[in-house]
């Protein structure tokens, strides 16, 4: 432990205890949760949005705390090693640079340089938010949707890379991602998967995502 951790000691982005960033407790705590399919992609997520991990993703993303990404990510690495997902590429869903301006970072995209990583694929960073767009939460999928009609565009070089995968940090609708892959379909390329640290358990009625053989997600 160093002397600013004796000064100022860490605090899980779980259960808000000292010590450690991430706690082993909250880390097993997180809720597997099996692979989806959305709009025929697959749809690989860490855990339900839920407990500790959704404290920890708010803590990340509103706290200011990007290290966090190092911490949580491992929940993401196993769901990828667990569904045997093959990609080519690490994209991940850009914001609005006003938005990521006052965030100081943008959250998917610290978690897609973990995977990366982990994975000895290339991150790109051709995705871009070209409008900027009010918050989504409360907002039905039809709303969503609307929110994020041309809302992302590569900028990338054309033809956008076949086989990515492309990361955020919570799909709850998936409309977001949607937005995204249309922008990289509409540019000549493809996404393999979705992979998310988190997926909510509220859904939408309309059967958006689904698991194999199964109208709806549970």
């Amino acid at each position: 432990m160093g002397f600013l951790d004796l000064l100022f000691p860490p605090r899980c982005a779980g259960c808000r205890g000292y010590g450690v960033a991430w706690c082993t407790a909250c880390g097993r705590s997180v809720e597997p949760i099996a692979p989806a399919t959305l709009d025929t992609i697959p749809l690989i997520a860490g855990g339900r949005f839920d407990g500790a991990l959704q404290r920890a993703v708010h803590t990340f993303k509103y706290g200011g705390r990007p290290g966090l990404a190092r911490e949580l990510s491992p929940v993401l690495i196993a769901a990828i090693e667990a569904a045997e997902i093959g990609f080519q590429a690490v994209a991940y869903v850009p914001l609005h640079p006003e938005r990521r301006k006052a965030r100081g970072f943008n959250q998917a995209e610290r978690l897609a340089a973990q995977v990366a990583r982990r994975t000895g694929r290339p991150l790109l960073d051709g995705l871009a938010r070209v409008r900027a767009t009010p918050a989504q939460v409360g907002l039905s999928q039809p709303e969503r949707q609307a929110n994020l009609a041309r809302a992302f565009t590569w900028t990338g070089a054309r033809p956008a890379p076949q086989g990515l995968a492309l990361v955020d940090d919570v799909c709850t609708t998936g409309a977001t991602l949607e937005a995204a892959a249309a922008a990289v379909r509409q540019a000549g390329g493809s996404i393999a998967a979705f992979l998310v640290l988190a997926r909510a358990q509220t859904l939408p009625t309309v059967p958006v995502v689904t698991l194999p053989g199964q109208p709806a997600c549970p």
